[in-house]
């Protein structure tokens, strides 16, 4: 028997999550308030610790983010205007998880108008965010552009190999980047939009979040 999962209990282990998490955070940055720069191992162990803090909170969020998917056929899209803030706030966040040492975050473009549920689509982005990090070697850019029939908001990775372009093309896969595609298409597909799977350029790959523009 499949049992749908009840949205109250994800949005409520979110929200325990959060809260718990908000404990450790506050306890590790009192710890490591005094940290001194000739202990190089010991900020390098601080820094762990606030990545997997960060982590944690965006778990949080993609719970909140699946209990307004299961709670309901239709998102509310309340919120209309220039999506790039919400795009640069919510890739920062996700890159500063996933982000290895050396990797660049790039931004290009905006403003780009859509209509859209904040939360849902900042989950949408920090997944695809951290997916593109997962992959990429040197950079990663975000181009977001709105034109008069859409906006689309680009991840572009400096990586192009067959295993990338598998991870890009899994939309099923019980991995944690099969995952994070099923998310993501999910908020956009709630949005009437589309997601675009990666047109292979040189070395680089893509993938898009494509949102009707607002009227």
């Amino acid at each position: 028997m499949h049992l749908k999962p009840d949205p109250r209990f994800l949005a409520i282990t979110a929200h325990d999550l959060r809260g718990a998490v908000g404990v450790l955070d506050g306890a590790m940055k009192e710890l490591t308030r005094d940290i001194s720069s000739d202990r190089p191992d010991a900020a390098k162990l601080s820094l762990m610790m606030s990545r997997s803090t960060q982590r944690l909170l965006l778990i949080a969020d993609r719970l909140s983010v699946l209990a307004k998917l299961t709670d309901s056929e239709e998102l509310e899209l309340s919120e209309r205007g220039d999506v790039t803030p919400l795009v640069k706030e919510a890739a920062n966040r996700s890159f500063s998880a996933h982000g290895r040492r050396a990797l660049r975050l790039r931004f290009e473009g905006g403003p780009a108008p859509a209509v859209f549920h904040g939360q849902a689509l900042a989950g949408a982005v920090a997944e695809l965010t951290a997916l593109v990090c997962s992959f990429s070697q040197a950079e990663v850019s975000i181009c977001i552009a709105g034109s008069a029939s859409a906006t689309r908001i680009t991840f572009i990775s400096d990586n192009a190999t067959e295993g990338v372009q598998r991870t890009l093309r899994d939309r099923t896969g019980t991995t944690q980047a099969g995952a994070g595609i099923a998310l993501a298409a999910a908020v956009v597909e709630r949005h009437h939009g589309q997601l675009e799977l990666s047109k292979l350029d040189g070395s680089s790959a893509s993938l898009s979040i494509v949102l009707p523009v607002a009227t």
